[in-house]
């Protein structure tokens, strides 16, 4: 019985950390990315102590748990991935927050960001390869396709923001010419699974919902490109390097987006036995009736 009750609190946990990941979805839709990024946070912290902190205790009590017939949402490896996962895409809404404030944004923030969405879907990506493969298995393979193409999609946003940096910025701009054809070399389909680049978008893929949007940032990034060129050939006459120089390369990038803490409420207990005869219950505060029912006498009779 006891292990009933705890599979049903990590179940309530769970749906609970779900839904806020759905609410946080909703409001990234309606392009309120701020409210967006403080859902996945709090999702990430929610994920965070079921993997930490509640799973665990479940587990060190022993008894017949049979971890593989578990649902995903009540195995420790797997919330402990979907913590690292809703801490990325929050840091999608931070991205897409910077986006739309007015002025020219900061470039080189920008490209070190994009670049730590990257690093935390691949480590999400990680986790359930090494510690959560049977679930992995269980899960729609178009789920780790999309991922796939996050993961490529925001490294090569990275290279675009950078070379925005560059050029107006540093004023490197054959540099900056470099890193815009790396960007662009990044968003083209890949030959192979395993080659880099993009997935191919499939007629009955999910992922056709956003090819429209994916084309339009190509066709962008083009427009750049050839701005540049042109204006490199004119004005500048910088030397394009063939090769990106391994300094002006980020190492690694910023995963600004942490967890926000979540702690389970602990409610007063409520006695289960019926009251001593010789202490009968407290009658009914009879003061607070009549004194409600002496407010609406008053406001029936004002109307």
């Amino acid at each position: 019985q006891s292990e009933a009750i705890m599979y049903e609190l990590v179940m309530a946990i769970a749906t609970e950390a779900m839904a806020t990941a759905g609410v946080g979805t909703d409001e990234c839709t309606n392009g309120e990315f701020a409210a967006a990024c403080r859902c996945f946070k709090k999702a990430s912290g929610i994920f965070d102590y079921l993997s930490s902190t509640q799973l665990p205790q479940w587990l060190s009590k022993g008894g017949k748990i049979d971890n593989d017939a578990l649902p995903a949402e009540a195995k420790v490896a797997v919330c402990e991935a979907f913590k690292v996962l809703m801490c990325g895409i929050a840091q999608q809404m931070a991205v897409a927050t910077l986006l739309m404030k007015d002025g020219t944004p900061n470039w080189s923030l920008l490209a070190k960001l994009s670049l730590g969405i990257s690093e935390q879907f691949k480590e999400f990506v990680s986790i359930m390869r090494s510690k959560a493969s049977f679930t992995k298995t269980r899960i729609d393979p178009e789920f780790f396709t999309l991922m796939t193409f996050q993961i490529e999609l925001q490294h090569s946003l990275s290279f675009y923001f950078h070379a925005r940096h560059f050029w107006e910025k540093e004023l490197e701009y054959g540099l900056g010419i470099a890193m815009m054809n790396k960007a662009i070399s990044m968003t083209k389909t890949r030959d192979t699974p395993t080659s880099r680049g993009l997935p191919e978008i499939k007629s009955k893929s999910p992922l056709k919902s956003v090819e429209k949007d994916l084309n339009g940032v190509k066709s962008h990034m083009r427009i750049v490109l050839q701005a540049w060129e042109k204006d490199n050939s004119i004005v500048y006459f910088d030397k394009v390097p063939l090769d990106l120089p391994r300094d002006k390369v980020l190492s690694e990038g910023t995963q600004m987006m942490k967890p926000d803490p979540y702690e389970l409420d602990v409610p007063e207990p409520v006695a289960l036995i019926m009251p001593d005869s010789d202490n009968p219950p407290p009658p009914p505060n009879t003061d607070d009736d009549a004194e409600l029912a002496r407010q609406l006498q008053e406001q029936l009779n004002a109307e």
